[in-house]
Parts: C-alpha cells; structure tokens; sequence
C-alpha cells in the first residue's frame, strides 16, 4: 500500500496564553489526497485534570470547546484541500482549546495512523478502558446546523440520561427543546440486523421518555437515520412502528428539512 503524505496539529487546553503552560486533549490528522481530516479528543480530560484541577463547570467548558472545533472541523471538511489551509484553520485558532502548528506524517491507514498518535501524544485513561462503539456521524447538514445552535444555547448535549421507571442510562449525543425536549438518537439503517430488537429497544426507551418527565421536563424520543445508504423498507417500518411508540423518526432523505425545522423551532436553554 502507498503511503501516503498527512499533516497532524495536537490539540490542546492553553488556559493562561502568558504562561504558555498545554494539556494535550486531541489530535486531528489531514490527509490530503484522501480528503480525510478527523479529530480524535479525549472524552476524560485527564491530562487537563492533572496538570490544572478544574472544577465541574470549567470541565464543562473545555468539553463544549472541544466539540465546537470538532464541529467547525467537520463544516469546513470541502475547504481543506492542502496543507496551507489546515496551517490557515490552526492560525485562526486562538481560544483556550487551540491546534499546534501541522507537522508531517506518511501514514498508509489514517484511521490506524490516528489512534497511534493519539496514543503517544494524549495517551489518557480512556485507552485504559473497554472500547466503545464508535459515535455515528450526523448528516453533514444536521451537523453544521446543530454546530451552530450549540454556540448559541439552543442545543446541547446530554451525554446520558436516565431513563424514568427503569432508571437505566441512555445516551443522547443531541438535545433540543421547542415545548418537549426532543432527544436526539442518531441509527444507522444501512443494514437490517437485529432490526426488530433495536426498534424494540427504542420503542421502549421513547415511550418512557415521553410518558414520564425528565428533570421535570416533558420529553420526546426522535430517531434520526444518518446513513445515506439506508434500506428503504427498514426506515418505513421504523416510520410506522415508532409513532405507536410516541418515537419521532427522521428518514434520512429528510435530515435537511429536519435541520431547517430544529434552526427554526429550537429554543434557548
């Protein structure tokens, strides 16, 4: 396999730009031939709890800069084309959470080639603990438009909530409110496995989100298909099955529409 040219930039919290004292807290690799640039951040901030103990609402802080650059990073995906414009992104960069200046790297699988340097430069806790599965991607509209309401307070992201009766966490990465809060489950429908178990596991979970109040708010269980390659059958059963359950579900050739309606109807929290 050729190898190929890539550029890296270290992401890191600089809360005193006098001191000039760093956290590693990520890392985003750029692969220009490939059209390829991802960011890989810590979800522990461990390296930030150890060098400058912050309390909970600083945490907080660091958390939603991290994915306001993950954000932007994803928007602007079209407009990285070589390594002047990711050097052009770093340099405009001047918030807390920063980007060092690119280096180069020849990396043959960029996927592998950033957990490698995220391992050696951030290395936190997380890589410690069983693995995860991995976050899906929103469509790219949903994610520029839900990027640009977090900025302005009117999303957010739960992380988990607890689920009422059963008292059991489900992960929300979205949230919303325009009269309910509408909590945001992004599901890939480009393969039919186990389809009548998650649309059980979901029917489920949505109705005891829209029956019992969350944190004394009514809420409301909305399914987003993100996978442009979504079984069409699969996303009409999940469309007629849901709406027994009080579950909201978003086909994927709708998620430009439901962005203009979540940019419109959102409110601030």
């Amino acid at each position: 396999m050729t190898r190929k040219r890539a550029y890296y930039s270290v992401v890191q919290y600089v809360p005193d730009s006098g001191r000039a004292e760093a956290a590693n807290v990520g890392v985003v690799l750029f692969v220009p031939s490939l059209n390829w640039i991802e960011l890989r951040a810590s979800e522990t901030l461990d390296r930030v709890r150890k060098f400058f103990a912050p309390g909970k609402a600083q945490l907080a802080r660091i958390t939603i800069a991290i994915e306001s650059l993950r954000h932007r990073i994803e928007h602007a995906r079209d407009e990285f084309q070589s390594e002047a414009d990711l050097a052009q992104f770093v340099a405009a960069k001047a918030d807390a959470v920063r980007l060092t200046p690119p280096r180069v790297a020849m990396v043959d699988e960029p996927h592998n080639e950033l957990n490698e340097l995220y391992a050696e430069l951030v290395g936190d806790s997380a890589d410690t603990r069983p693995s995860v599965a991995p976050r899906l991607a929103l469509p790219p509209t949903v994610a520029r438009t839900f990027g640009e309401l977090q900025a302005q307070r009117r999303v957010w992201r739960p992380g988990k909530i607890i689920l009422p009766e059963t008292n059991k966490p489900f992960d929300v990465p979205y949230a919303f409110k325009n009269g309910r809060v509408n909590y945001i489950s992004p599901e890939s429908l480009a393969t039919t496995k186990r389809l009548d178990q998650r649309m059980e596991s979901l029917g489920f979970k949505g109705r005891l989100i829209y029956k019992h109040p969350i944190d004394g708010e009514q809420g409301k269980l909305v399914i987003l298909s993100v996978d442009p390659a979504a079984d069409a059958k699969a996303e009409s059963r999940f469309t007629r099955t849901m709406d027994d359950f009080n579950v909201r579900f978003v086909p994927n050739r709708e998620a430009e529409s439901f962005a203009r309606e979540v940019e419109e109807s959102a409110k601030p929290y």
